[in-house]
Protein backbone atom coordinates (compact mmCIF):
# COMPACT_ATOMS: atom_id res chain seq x y z
CA UNK A 1 0.00 0.00 0.00
CA UNK A 2 1.30 3.71 -0.65
CA UNK A 3 2.04 5.32 1.92
CA UNK A 4 0.25 8.47 2.58
CA UNK A 5 2.77 11.43 0.96
CA UNK A 6 2.93 9.24 -2.19
CA UNK A 7 -1.06 8.70 -2.07
CA UNK A 8 -1.32 12.82 -1.71
CA UNK A 9 1.75 13.14 -4.38
CA UNK A 10 -0.73 10.76 -7.07
CA UNK A 11 -3.75 12.92 -6.15
CA UNK A 12 -2.65 15.90 -6.82
CA UNK A 13 -1.52 15.23 -9.85
CA UNK A 14 -4.48 13.61 -10.96
CA UNK A 15 -6.24 16.83 -9.75
CA UNK A 16 -4.21 18.39 -12.83
CA UNK A 17 -2.18 20.68 -10.05
CA UNK A 18 1.24 22.13 -11.77
CA UNK A 19 3.84 19.99 -11.15
CA UNK A 20 6.24 23.05 -9.46
CA UNK A 21 3.22 23.14 -6.96
CA UNK A 22 2.62 19.28 -6.49
CA UNK A 23 6.21 19.50 -4.98
CA UNK A 24 6.30 22.09 -2.64
CA UNK A 25 2.72 21.17 -1.34
CA UNK A 26 4.22 17.71 -0.74
CA UNK A 27 7.28 18.52 1.01
CA UNK A 28 5.05 20.72 2.82
CA UNK A 29 3.04 18.27 4.30
CA UNK A 30 5.63 15.93 4.72
CA UNK A 31 7.71 18.04 6.44
CA UNK A 32 4.66 18.68 8.78
CA UNK A 33 4.22 14.51 9.04
CA UNK A 34 7.43 14.21 10.33
CA UNK A 35 7.09 17.13 13.12
CA UNK A 36 3.90 15.44 14.09
CA UNK A 37 5.63 11.93 14.26
CA UNK A 38 8.57 13.38 15.98
CA UNK A 39 6.27 14.45 18.96
CA UNK A 40 4.50 11.14 18.94
CA UNK A 41 7.99 9.54 19.31
CA UNK A 42 8.46 12.22 22.27
CA UNK A 43 5.72 10.51 24.09
CA UNK A 44 6.98 7.26 23.69
CA UNK A 45 4.83 5.88 20.74
CA UNK A 46 6.71 2.98 18.86
CA UNK A 47 7.91 4.09 15.04
CA UNK A 48 4.87 2.48 13.23
CA UNK A 49 2.64 3.76 16.53
CA UNK A 50 3.67 7.60 15.39
CA UNK A 51 3.31 6.89 12.05
CA UNK A 52 -0.27 5.77 12.50
CA UNK A 53 -0.73 8.78 14.52
CA UNK A 54 0.51 10.92 12.35
CA UNK A 55 -1.28 10.14 9.80
CA UNK A 56 -4.75 9.87 11.35
CA UNK A 57 -3.86 13.61 12.22
CA UNK A 58 -3.21 14.76 8.67
CA UNK A 59 -6.54 13.14 7.75
CA UNK A 60 -7.51 11.45 4.31
CA UNK A 61 -4.63 12.15 1.77
CA UNK A 62 -7.37 11.91 -0.99
CA UNK A 63 -9.71 14.83 0.99
CA UNK A 64 -6.66 16.76 2.02
CA UNK A 65 -5.41 16.56 -1.73
CA UNK A 66 -8.73 18.43 -2.35
CA UNK A 67 -8.41 21.10 -0.34
CA UNK A 68 -4.69 21.73 -0.96
CA UNK A 69 -6.02 21.81 -4.37
CA UNK A 70 -8.97 24.90 -3.20
CA UNK A 71 -6.83 26.64 -1.46
CA UNK A 72 -4.40 26.92 -4.48
CA UNK A 73 -7.23 27.64 -6.68
CA UNK A 74 -8.48 30.56 -3.91
CA UNK A 75 -5.11 31.92 -3.77
CA UNK A 76 -5.62 34.04 -7.21
CA UNK A 77 -8.68 36.15 -8.87
CA UNK A 78 -8.87 33.39 -11.60
CA UNK A 79 -8.85 30.86 -9.16
CA UNK A 80 -12.04 31.98 -7.18
CA UNK A 81 -13.78 33.50 -10.09
CA UNK A 82 -13.51 31.09 -12.41
CA UNK A 83 -16.92 30.86 -13.95
CA UNK A 84 -16.65 34.89 -14.96
CA UNK A 85 -13.24 34.12 -15.68
CA UNK A 86 -13.16 31.22 -18.42
CA UNK A 87 -16.65 31.26 -19.03
CA UNK A 88 -18.19 34.91 -19.40
CA UNK A 89 -14.71 36.97 -19.76
CA UNK A 90 -13.39 34.86 -23.08
CA UNK A 91 -16.72 36.07 -24.41
CA UNK A 92 -15.84 39.60 -24.21
CA UNK A 93 -12.07 39.16 -24.24
CA UNK A 94 -11.77 37.23 -26.73
CA UNK A 95 -12.87 39.40 -29.84
CA UNK A 96 -10.51 42.15 -28.35
CA UNK A 97 -7.33 40.41 -27.88
CA UNK A 98 -7.58 39.07 -31.36
CA UNK A 99 -8.53 42.50 -32.82
CA UNK A 100 -5.37 43.79 -31.00
CA UNK A 101 -2.97 40.95 -31.68
CA UNK A 102 -3.97 41.22 -35.03
CA UNK A 103 -3.51 45.00 -35.55
CA UNK A 104 -0.30 45.29 -34.01
CA UNK A 105 1.27 42.07 -35.80
CA UNK A 106 0.37 43.92 -39.34
CA UNK A 107 1.86 47.05 -37.86
CA UNK A 108 4.86 45.41 -36.93
CA UNK A 109 5.75 44.17 -40.53
CA UNK A 110 3.94 40.61 -41.30
CA UNK A 111 2.54 42.53 -44.08
CA UNK A 112 5.59 42.51 -45.74
CA UNK A 113 6.25 45.95 -44.92
CA UNK A 114 3.23 47.54 -46.08
CA UNK A 115 1.71 47.56 -42.67
CA UNK A 116 -2.00 48.69 -42.04
CA UNK A 117 -1.64 52.00 -44.09
CA UNK A 118 -4.60 52.36 -46.73
CA UNK A 119 -2.15 53.90 -48.96
CA UNK A 120 0.79 50.95 -49.12
CA UNK A 121 -2.28 48.61 -49.67
CA UNK A 122 -3.56 50.48 -52.50
CA UNK A 123 -0.17 50.28 -54.11
CA UNK A 124 0.08 46.44 -53.40
CA UNK A 125 -2.82 45.58 -54.98
CA UNK A 126 -1.82 46.23 -58.84
CA UNK A 127 0.58 44.07 -57.92
CA UNK A 128 -1.19 40.17 -57.98
CA UNK A 129 2.38 38.44 -56.61
CA UNK A 130 3.02 40.66 -53.90
CA UNK A 131 -0.87 41.16 -53.16
CA UNK A 132 -1.24 37.29 -53.03
CA UNK A 133 1.95 37.25 -50.40
CA UNK A 134 -0.57 40.03 -48.69
CA UNK A 135 -2.82 37.67 -48.30
CA UNK A 136 -0.99 35.01 -47.25
CA UNK A 137 0.82 36.72 -44.58
CA UNK A 138 -2.32 38.57 -43.37
CA UNK A 139 -4.32 34.66 -42.76
CA UNK A 140 -1.23 33.87 -41.13
CA UNK A 141 -1.46 36.86 -38.85
CA UNK A 142 -4.64 35.98 -38.01
CA UNK A 143 -4.38 32.54 -37.11
CA UNK A 144 -1.34 33.25 -35.03
CA UNK A 145 -3.16 36.05 -33.04
CA UNK A 146 -6.47 33.25 -32.53
CA UNK A 147 -3.68 31.14 -31.05
CA UNK A 148 -2.15 33.02 -28.68
CA UNK A 149 -5.50 34.50 -27.42
CA UNK A 150 -6.46 30.68 -26.62
CA UNK A 151 -2.46 30.01 -25.32
CA UNK A 152 -3.13 32.81 -23.11
CA UNK A 153 -6.80 31.47 -21.38
CA UNK A 154 -4.92 28.06 -21.41
CA UNK A 155 -1.84 29.41 -19.65
CA UNK A 156 -3.93 31.46 -16.54
CA UNK A 157 -6.12 28.28 -16.37
CA UNK A 158 -2.76 26.14 -16.02
CA UNK A 159 -1.38 28.91 -13.68
CA UNK A 160 -4.65 28.96 -11.50
CA UNK A 161 -4.71 24.88 -11.19
CA UNK A 162 -8.74 25.13 -12.26
CA UNK A 163 -10.09 22.02 -13.89
CA UNK A 164 -9.51 21.21 -17.36
CA UNK A 165 -13.06 21.49 -18.07
CA UNK A 166 -12.96 25.62 -17.59
CA UNK A 167 -9.89 25.40 -19.59
CA UNK A 168 -11.84 23.57 -22.42
CA UNK A 169 -14.85 26.12 -21.80
CA UNK A 170 -12.20 29.18 -22.74
CA UNK A 171 -11.05 27.37 -25.37
CA UNK A 172 -14.51 26.43 -27.22
CA UNK A 173 -15.29 29.96 -26.81
CA UNK A 174 -11.83 30.92 -28.75
CA UNK A 175 -13.10 28.31 -31.37
CA UNK A 176 -16.26 29.68 -31.56
CA UNK A 177 -15.50 32.81 -32.27
CA UNK A 178 -12.90 31.92 -34.52
CA UNK A 179 -15.58 30.05 -36.52
CA UNK A 180 -17.27 33.54 -37.55
CA UNK A 181 -14.71 36.10 -37.48
CA UNK A 182 -11.89 36.64 -39.86
CA UNK A 183 -9.76 39.23 -41.72
CA UNK A 184 -10.73 39.80 -44.96
CA UNK A 185 -8.39 41.78 -47.55
CA UNK A 186 -9.49 42.75 -50.94
CA UNK A 187 -8.09 44.77 -53.87
CA UNK A 188 -8.41 48.69 -51.93
CA UNK A 189 -10.03 46.85 -48.57
CA UNK A 190 -9.30 45.59 -45.69
CA UNK A 191 -11.92 44.69 -43.23
CA UNK A 192 -12.13 42.92 -40.18
CA UNK A 193 -15.92 41.67 -38.94
CA UNK A 194 -18.07 38.33 -39.40
CA UNK A 195 -18.35 36.69 -41.93
CA UNK A 196 -20.42 32.69 -43.30
CA UNK A 197 -20.05 30.75 -44.36
CA UNK A 198 -17.93 29.36 -41.21
CA UNK A 199 -14.41 28.92 -41.04
CA UNK A 200 -14.09 25.40 -39.70
CA UNK A 201 -10.06 25.30 -40.20
CA UNK A 202 -9.70 28.40 -38.07
CA UNK A 203 -12.25 26.96 -35.55
CA UNK A 204 -10.37 24.34 -35.17
CA UNK A 205 -7.28 25.55 -34.05
CA UNK A 206 -8.16 26.25 -30.57
CA UNK A 207 -9.42 22.89 -30.05
CA UNK A 208 -6.59 21.43 -31.01
CA UNK A 209 -4.35 23.70 -28.82
CA UNK A 210 -6.15 22.35 -25.62
CA UNK A 211 -5.98 18.82 -26.89
CA UNK A 212 -1.88 19.30 -27.28
CA UNK A 213 -1.97 21.01 -23.63
CA UNK A 214 -4.12 18.38 -22.49
CA UNK A 215 -2.09 15.39 -23.78
CA UNK A 216 1.10 17.28 -22.82
CA UNK A 217 -0.12 17.42 -19.25
CA UNK A 218 -1.20 13.86 -19.09
CA UNK A 219 2.37 13.13 -19.80
CA UNK A 220 4.04 15.36 -17.52
CA UNK A 221 1.99 14.30 -14.88
CA UNK A 222 2.76 10.55 -16.16
CA UNK A 223 6.84 11.10 -16.09
CA UNK A 224 6.42 12.95 -12.76
CA UNK A 225 4.29 9.71 -10.74
CA UNK A 226 6.84 6.87 -12.36
CA UNK A 227 9.81 9.57 -11.36
CA UNK A 228 8.64 9.58 -7.80
CA UNK A 229 7.99 5.75 -7.82
CA UNK A 230 11.44 4.90 -8.28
Amino acid sequence: MRDFVETLRRRLAELGCPMAQVRRLVQEVADHREDLKRAALAEGLAEVGAEVRADVQLGDPLVLADQLMTAQRRSSWWGRHFIIGFGVLPVLAVPVLWLALLLLQLSLGFTLGFGCDPKKLHTSAANPVVFRHLVIVIQCADSIAISLVTLLFCWLARRTAVSFKWMTTACAICSVYALFSNAFIQPHAFVIGLSWPPHWIRAALPLLIAGAIYLSRRRAAQRFLEKGAV
